[in-house]
Parts: C-alpha cells; sequence; structure tokens
C-alpha cells in the first residue's frame, strides 16, 4: 500500500490551537480490505477502501471529538468543546528500534485463492466427520496505514496487517448440531483448514453424543481457547490501577508459581505487533504476574501515577471512529517449553479434558465466581473416556488462578478482547455441572 496521501497535519493544529485550545490531536487512517463469503449455495466476494480522520482537541475543562472520511480541513468545521469533558495528551517519548514485518506488504488475498481456501475448509470438515456440513464461511482480509500527531509534538507513522475468518457448521444427523469459530491472523495464509476442520469437526461430535455430569471435580485440562477465555474474563482485573489487587494473597501471591502473565504490543508475528500504540507511545512488553507473583496492572501512559507502575503502549483504537480506549495487544499466560500437551493428558488419572467453549460465560468479579459453558472429554488413566457436552465449568477466580498446576507449550492466540492467550492449562479446585447455578 503506498502511503497515504500528504496531508497538513501540522496546519491543522496550528488552526485548532487558535481556538484557544491547549492540546490537539490529528488522526489519519487509510486501509483496504476484501470479504469474501462461501454457504452451500452462494459465493461472494467484494473489495473496500477507505480513507478517514479523527480529531480531539480541548483542555483539561472541555474537549471535542470528531470524526469523518475523506480529509480533513484546516477550517473543520469544527464542534464547540463541551464541558466536563477533559483531554490530555501524551508528551513525545524515544521510540525503541523496530524492525517492520516483511509481510506487512504482502498483497491482499486473490478472489479466486480465497474463496479456494474456504472450499477447502469444507472439503477437510466432511473428512473428519463424514456427512457434516459447512453452513458459513466468512474471510476478511485487510491492511491499513494511519499517521498521527498532536500539538504535544508526537509524531507516529504505523501499519497494521490481519485477517479474520468466520466458520458455521452442522453435524450429521437431525436435528443437526451446530459449532462455529472465529479465528485471527496477520495474514489468511496463515489459517490451516486441516486444523480448524478438525477442532470444528470436534466440537460438532460432541456436541451429538455428550452429556454433562450432574457435578464433578478432579484434574481438569483445558484447552487452549478455554483458558483463553478465562483469562478474558479476568481481564477487568488486569487492566487499570487498583483492581488487580484484590486477587493478591500473602507476598502478592496472584496465582500458582506456573502463572506468568505478560502483554506485549510489539509480540513478533501478532495480529496488532507495532513500535506505538494508537496514541504515539512506544509498545513493550510487560510483566504482569510472574510466577504467581503480581507486579503491576496493564497501565495507559496517564495511569502511571495512580497505579504506582510502569505504563506500555496499551492505548486502542479499533476504529478511526473510536476513541483511543486502554487494553491489552497479545496478552498470554507463558508457555512451559519442556511439556506437551500429550504429557499433561497422560498425567490425568480422573477428570476432564475440555477442547472448547460452547458460548458467553459469566463472571461476578466481586463476588469472586465464574461460569463457562464447555464441552471435551471425560479422562481416564490419560484417555478420553466419554464426550461431555452441555457442562459448565465454575469455581472461584482465584482458586482457578492458585489451582493451575501446570501449562504446556502449545501456547494460540484468540481474537476476544484484543488478542488473548494460553498454552492447555492443567487445573485443580475448579467443578464440572450440568448447569452455571
Amino acid at each position: 500500500m503506498s502511503p497515504p496521501a500528504e496531508i497538513k497535519l501540522d496546519e491543522i493544529l496550528r488552526a485548532l490551537l487558535k481556538r484557544h485550545l491547549t492540546d490537539a490531536e490529528i488522526y489519519v487512517k487509510r486501509g483496504r480490505s476484501r470479504r469474501l463469503e462461501r454457504t452451500p449455495v452462494t459465493e461472494t466476494s467484494s473489495t473496500s477502501q477507505e480513507r478517514a480522520w479523527a480529531v480531539r482537541a480541548g483542555n483539561r475543562r472541555a474537549s471535542f471529538f470528531a470524526a469523518a472520511t475523506g480529509d480533513p480541513s484546516p477550517a473543520g468545521p469544527w464542534p464547540e468543546p463541551a464541558p466536563g469533558h477533559s483531554l490530555e495528551l501524551p508528551e513525545p517519548q524515544a521510540v525503541p528500534g523496530w524492525n517492520e514485518p516483511s509481510d506487512f506488504d504482502t498483497p491482499l488475498i486473490g478472489e479466486r485463492e480465497g474463496l479456494k481456501l474456504l472450499e477447502s475448509l469444507g472439503r477437510e470438515l466432511v473428512s473428519e466427520l463424514p456427512d457434516s456440513r459447512l453452513l458459513r464461511a466468512v474471510l476478511e482480509d485487510g491492511s491499513s496505514e494511519a499517521e498521527l500527531a498532536n500539538s504535544r509534538g508526537v509524531r507516529a507513522r504505523t501499519r497494521q496487517r490481519i485477517s479474520t475468518l468466520y466458520i458455521e457448521a452442522a453435524g450429521p444427523g437431525r436435528p443437526a448440531v451446530q459449532a462455529s469459530l472465529y479465528v485471527a491472523a496477520r495474514e489468511p495464509r496463515r489459517f490451516h483448514p486441516t486444523a480448524l476442520a478438525r477442532r470444528l469437526a470436534d466440537r460438532l461430535a460432541v456436541a451429538a453424543a455428550g452429556a454433562a455430569p450432574e457435578r464433578d471435580t478432579g484434574e481438569i485440562l483445558l484447552a487452549p481457547v478455554v483458558a483463553a477465555r478465562l483469562l478474558a474474563g479476568l481481564l477487568p482485573l488486569l487492566v487499570g490501577p487498583g483492581p488487580g489487587s484484590r486477587l493478591t494473597g500473602a507476598r502478592g501471591r496472584f496465582g500458582s508459581e506456573k502463572v506468568t502473565l505478560i502483554d506485549n504490543g510489539r509480540l513478533p508475528g501478532g495480529a496488532f505487533e507495532a513500535p506505538v500504540d494508537g496514541e504515539g507511545v512506544p509498545t513493550r512488553e510487560v510483566v504482569l504476574v510472574e510466577e504467581g507473583i503480581f507486579h503491576q496492572p496493564l497501565l495507559a501512559w496517564w495511569q502511571e501515577v495512580a497505579a504506582h507502575g510502569q505504563p506500555s503502549g496499551i492505548t486502542r483504537r479499533p476504529g478511526w471512529r473510536d476513541l483511543p480506549t486502554p487494553g491489552p495487544t497479545h496478552l498470554f499466560l507463558k508457555p512451559d517449553p519442556r511439556t506437551s500437551v500429550a504429557a499433561l493428558l497422560g498425567s490425568v488419572s480422573q477428570g476432564y479434558y475440555l477442547i472448547d467453549v460452547t458460548g458467553a460465560g459469566r463472571f461476578d468479579l466481586p463476588a469472586d465466581r465464574f461460569a463457562l459453558p464447555v464441552c471435551g472429554f471425560a479422562v481416564a488413566a490419560g484417555r478420553a473416556s466419554a464426550p461431555v457436552s452441555g457442562a459448565w465449568l465454575c469455581g472461584g477466580i482465584g482458586a482457578f488462578l492458585r489451582g493451575i498446576a501446570a501449562v504446556g507449550r502449545d501456547l494460540t492466540f484468540h481474537p476476544l478482547d484484543g488478542m488473548i492467550g494460553s498454552p492447555t492449562v492443567l487445573a485443580t479446585g475448579l467443578e464440572l455441572r450440568a448447569g452455571a447455578e
């Protein structure tokens, strides 16, 4: 993608400051995307381009936010600042060296190649589970470039490349059970149809034949997607000053010694890998919890003093219409490169192997409780003994973190609130029930 056409960002900033505003920021974004969809009876393809901008301006007493397509003009028109909405912007910081990934230059997937990928998903699904069928597959592939300038002297230019894939499938029999997947990667050639089809086939097979235990405990093995959904439910405890300390015990203990939580906006190969965040603040690796000891929450630059921790570039702008907000980029539970999933499964004498999440979870953080709908297998002597579906994984949030006995080496990221990653986790102290209550 060629760079955005030169826009006189400084001229726009000067025009805004002349209105007796102390701070101003201009953000310009340009992008291209292709959308491909396949159903049993249709194939569709479309492309789109966008060029848009957003402006924030104001002071500690009042501010405004404006956004539109096209190019901004110094003349505006600009809205009047709204009282009670303060605005502060970051100062320039040195940005550590960063090599832009080569696949940022990868062109968008072609129509024929993209439709072939979707077709292969259906073919692989039938191979894994005869008489199953792909109901809908949607591939979205996009690249974008953004430029930012503020009145404090911050200047930044960033690029992004991301693809998402949504799949719905039905199993054999009538009535047929259904399952869906949503995955993301930097570019679509990283999607592996065989692996995705196998995951869908497992979901469908378990849902068709499984049942839930009335109430049971034991060693519970959590596949990466299940553990990642649990971590996503804990984000209010990990982002921003204060809340994370509620789960810390003696000597700052947050979880077992197997729990090391990291967020890294520069994670090599990550879907959101970038040198700076949505406000031009440098990104970096932040260790939130190390071997079970809580170090600090994930902090934006303006939260540093309140939380007594080191800030990071965690301000996100999902789209040009969105105000910047703090949140994780690539937050993950550190894997153990010495431990295979097979070894973890073989260590389970009596328990469960939960392979996927089947719906929205319930998290009551003040009460320290969660319930997550799951499916998987009962396990005896390291082997699957019966399918499990319609079940709820329940327990205390603190108990889950302190009960993590081992982690695998199969770190996998999932598009939740940012990219949330986890390896397979062996946990104790949790319950599997037929209902959430």
